[in-house]
């Protein structure tokens, strides 16, 4: 479970997010790639927005709840103006404790809107340039709003969230020399980055049905591709990718796309504009017309591999079918030749291509998983039939948070990684560990032989690492830990509870059922840790019931007071039927603690606030 902290009376409470938010997996999104956008506007959310300087001395303009700031490049950098407040630099950075709207303004007039915690300014020779902060399994959701928006089928969707993340892990740093991880156009995988508060999408809900699957081949991730329709036969990697050749990723005859829209499709070209296109680099001398064309070779799915021309002086030579079809979408547009499963027949002054499917062809083709899904068939069931051999499997959350060349610090159930600006605290963080572990009993024994912990030299650093606001003081995914500069944390009196609180989220999430809903679990760990949360003074009518304020808090006063009910409903348990007790409902609910810890998870937050 993936662990943050929330500002309340001085000190930092440990507070929940959804396990999807890996903090081990924040990947630098491009938003909006230039040249379409002009300008931005940022509209803060429930809580303040800060967009500051990325360099000493780093100033901010603060843009209150309700406010706006309009961002533009400049000569030198980003400039972003308020009312009457404003701020320039070469680099800005936006950050915020619950999300704030970005607005975006193309040259042709388009909008483009994301929803945002952590964002970056800079100006590019082709205008500014907009890189998010988005978690692993955020990014999996904005690409099925991009990529699979006709897929029905919520098993065939599940597949595909697992082709998308298993990719993502594989490719990230695509962008590596630009500053970010991935684009959000077709080079990558397009990207449409959430724009509104609403309750969870299908596709939302297929990638929290399958949080952290992907499929391994070996002992690696599985290399995996998808595309539209793939016509009837999938294609083999290794016909259009040489270097992409694999076991699982071969042609094989695909009969559930058979009824889809693109099972069948025609085109009629003029000779003329394919002449043009030819004469583009692809063989027809300048000057030159085309008399005619033909598939000349195909490969074994029946794809064109390569097409014979001929001239109107009778000149023959080949044209590489890939080159060809990327062309005409060029000239053309991208739908024009769907495929390059197709046939070519010539009338009078028209070549008429009548082919099948839409896309490569390689991998996962959406239109049969969406048929296989319709028919029955589960996400396992769906990517075996497409990717062979492979295995689906809990993929390792945590990657490399940090410089190996940094200093590791171990003590019998903990390996700290840390900066050297924070080895004063190092030997009383390790302490504070064990005490927290030892603190548990025999509850500890389902951690890990050995825990990794990571601390960063700034918060800024803390923030970029883990996508977290600069509130936060740590963060877990479960089994391993994230924190704050150590010497922040001692600072604020804060270190050793800090410690307690993600220690015994470690545990409790490890014990939990997973029938158990995660308030139950946010609960127990203050109550554990003998925690408490000030009252929050703020109005409380909403229409958000408990489960969706402790996994999605949209503010900080209502993620304050969704925890500070978890916490009361968890201490009545223990009051009225002992300590034992939620324990036991924690790892072995009967079934009515099922039907009770549901109906709590979907009572309204104001109702369930005054609750008794």
């Amino acid at each position: 479970m993936v662990g943050r902290k929330l500002a309340v009376a001085g000190f930092l409470l440990a507070l929940t997010l959804p396990p999807a938010s890996t903090w081990g997996q924040q990947l630098r999104v491009e938003l909006f790639p230039p040249p379409r956008v002009a300008a931005i506007v940022i509209s803060a959310g429930r809580d303040a927005t800060e967009i500051c300087r990325r360099s000493p001395p780093r100033p901010c303009l603060e843009i209150r709840p309700g406010e706006r700031a309009r961002c533009v490049a400049t000569a030198t950098g980003v400039r972003c103006a308020a009312t009457d407040r404003g701020l320039k630099s070469s680099a800005l950075l936006i950050t915020s404790s619950s999300p704030f709207l970005i607005d975006a303004a193309s040259p042709a007039a388009v909008r483009h809107q994301a929803l945002a915690r952590v964002t970056e300014l800079t100006v590019t020779p082709r205008g500014l340039r907009v890189i998010s902060n988005v978690d692993l399994e955020s990014y999996v959701a904005g690409v099925l709003a991009g990529e699979a928006s006709t897929i029905k089928s919520r098993a065939a969707l599940e597949a595909m969230a697992v082709v998308v993340r298993t990719w993502a892990l594989r490719s990230r740093g695509r962008h590596r020399s630009e500053g970010f991880d991935f684009c959000s156009l077709t080079h990558c995988q397009v990207f449409g980055p959430a724009a509104s508060r609403s309750p969870r999408s299908v596709a939302q809900l297929a990638v929290l049905a399958t949080q952290g699957e992907v499929l391994n081949y070996g002992n690696a991730l599985a290399d995996l591709y998808f595309s539209a329709d793939c016509g009837g036969v999938t294609e083999a990697a290794g016909n259009l990718w040489p270097d992409k050749r694999a076991p699982y990723l071969i042609s094989a005859r695909d009969p559930y796309c058979a009824a889809s829209e693109h099972a069948r499709w025609q085109q009629t070209i003029s000779l003329e504009a394919i002449s043009t296109i030819l004469r583009n680099g692809l063989g027809l001398p300048p000057g030159a017309r085309l008399r005619d064309l033909n598939v000349s070779a195909q490969d074994e799915s029946g794809r064109a591999r390569t097409l014979l021309a001929v001239s109107a002086e009778n000149v023959h030579f080949e044209v590489d079918a890939n080159q060809f079809r990327y062309a005409v979408g060029r000239r053309l547009g991208w739908n024009v030749l769907k495929s390059n499963l197709y046939t070519v027949e010539r009338r009078g002054g028209l070549l008429v291509f009548t082919g099948r499917g839409l896309g490569h062809g390689v991998g996962l083709c959406q239109a049969g998983a969406d048929q296989m899904g319709r028919m029955g068939a589960d996400p396992a069931t769906i990517l075996a039939a497409y990717f062979p051999g492979t295995r689906l499997e809990r993929a390792a959350c945590l990657q490399a948070m940090k410089p190996t060349s940094d200093p590791v610090a171990s003590s019998e159930h903990f390996e700290l990684d840390y900066p050297a600006s924070q080895e004063s605290w190092v030997s009383r963080t390790l302490q504070g560990l064990e005490s927290a572990r030892r603190a548990l009993g025999e509850h500890a024994e389902v951690l890990a032989a050995k825990i990794r912990v990571a601390t960063f030299d700034t918060t800024t650093d803390f923030v970029h690492a883990t996508g977290q606001p600069g509130f936060v003081a740590a963060s877990t995914d479960g089994n391993s830990i994230a924190l704050q500069p150590l010497r922040t944390l001692q600072q604020k009196g804060i270190l050793e509870s800090t410690l307690r609180h993600e220690v015994t989220h470690l545990v409790v999430h490890r014990r939990r059922d997973p029938r158990v809903p995660e308030w139950f679990e946010e609960g127990l760990v203050l109550h554990l840790t003998g925690e408490r949360i000030a009252p929050v003074t703020s109005p409380d009518t909403t229409s958000r019931t408990l489960q969706d304020a402790v996994q999605h808090p949209e503010s900080e006063a209502e993620m304050r007071r969704a925890y500070a009910v978890a916490l009361r409903m968890v201490a009545e348990v223990a009051e009225r039927r002992g300590a034992a007790t939620v324990w036991q409902m924690l790892e072995h609910p009967s079934d009515a603690d099922i039907v009770w810890l549901r109906s709590t998870a979907q009572a309204k937050l104001d109702e369930a606030s005054v609750a008794k």
